[in-house]
């Protein structure tokens, strides 16, 4: 992403809303920093929260040394979800304008 910026690429599912009314946007758009959501990562599991703290995304996640590094620089992460279903189909999904993207703070928690 531009920036170098850390991006969590999430396929849709119903437990996991995309609702423009919570600030979701469409491609091609950076949203702001919608500080009513959250995100902590502990370098092998990743919790986004919705506002009031339910999780809208919360497991495991291979990060590479630069993905982490992005997100302690940034302090944010944009989650996208949409109709894909592998990696193959997001190139696809994103040309046909089927993604919705949200940005979040977000923190790196210490583990030692």
């Amino acid at each position: 992403m531009d920036g170098h910026r850390p991006v969590l690429a999430a396929r849709f599912d119903l437990s996991r809303p995309a609702d423009p009314a919570r600030g979701w946007t469409g491609p091609g758009v950076l949203p702001a920093v919608r500080w009513d959501w959250a995100a902590a990562f502990d370098g092998t599991r990743l919790l986004v929260t919705r506002p009031g703290g339910t999780a809208w995304y919360d497991g495991p996640l291979a990060a590479a040394r630069e993905w982490t590094r992005a997100l302690r620089a940034h302090q944010t992460l944009t989650l996208t979800t949409g109709a894909f279903r592998t990696p193959f189909d997001f190139p696809t999904a994103a040309a046909q304008g089927r993604l919705s993207v949200l940005t979040v703070p977000a923190r790196l928690l210490d583990t030692h």
